[in-house]
């Protein structure tokens, strides 16, 4: 057993000093640890030589910038969290960075520690993004449910295929006896309606060609009042229907209705 446990320990070691990297960019050092955030990126942290045998460590802002431009606002009460999250882990949360000071012989600690503090920011993210896509999933959900009730038709939810590049997931497809599958995707411009636009436009371009590139597409704008011109007129350009649903509004049955009827008929 202990001959495992070695082994298992000098594989994570192995991984973990895979993916560490130090680089120095004019007279400080910049950290990428193996810890990944949200939009597929490392966390990075700054380390700045202020005495002979001090530095300051810091994120350089990151988690608090990246959050800003997901669309997040920096609320009393977000801040008061991310400050609970650096109190833990025993750095300080200001100036929106988190960041603290250490000798040599910390370092490695305080920069594992800042590191932490900016991974754990991105929660904010997740929680905001699936707190905002759950309810209108399950509106869509039950409005197709009821216009199934009169057809003939499969239902299914987070239907993956896979495309010539990488794999993608549809929210809803729609499968009649007769005719084409059609394909529900709910676009949420938590990183920006062109985000949405853009990644459902990569979808629909890397699955041509394959099975699921034949489906029918269905785009339910999220927030519509928040998305551009040039967002709307890419969504538009790929997808056989789109269903705007406004915040702090529903999804209706004769938006979902007029939108599947010339499809499934």
């Amino acid at each position: 057993m202990q001959t495992i446990c070695s082994a298992i320990k000098q594989a994570l070691t192995d991984h973990l000093v895979s993916q560490l990297t130090v680089s120095q960019v004019r007279d400080l050092c910049i950290v990428t640890l193996p810890l990944p955030t949200l939009d597929n990126r490392w966390v990075d942290v700054f380390v700045e030589p202020r005495a002979a045998d001090f530095f300051l460590i810091h994120d350089g802002g990151k988690a608090v910038n990246e959050l800003i431009l997901q669309g997040l606002k920096m609320t009393s009460g977000i801040e008061r969290e991310l400050t609970a999250i650096a109190e833990r882990l025993h750095v300080a949360f200001s100036e929106e960075m988190f960041q603290t000071g250490a000798k040599i012989g910390n370092l490695g600690e305080t920069v594992s520690a800042v590191g932490m503090c900016s991974a754990l920011a991105m929660t904010h993210l997740l929680a905001t993004a699936r707190a905002e896509e759950e309810p209108i999933e399950g509106q869509i959900l039950e409005l197709l449910k009821q216009w199934g009730k009169k057809k003939s038709v499969r239902i299914q939810e987070r239907v993956k295929v896979e495309g010539n590049l990488k794999q993608h997931q549809f929210d809803f497809t729609v499968t009649p006896r007769k005719g084409p599958t059609f394909a529900l995707s709910i676009l949420n411009p938590t990183a920006g309606a062109l985000s949405a636009a853009e990644r459902f436009g990569f979808k629909a371009q890397d699955l041509d060609g394959t099975p699921a590139g034949g489906w029918r597409r269905i785009a339910v704008e999220a927030k519509s009042e928040v998305w551009s011109q040039e967002a709307r007129k890419l969504v538009d350009r790929v997808a056989h229907s789109v269903i705007p649903v406004p915040s702090g509004s529903q999804a209706t049955y004769g938006q979902l209705a007029e939108a599947l009827e010339p499809i499934a008929s």
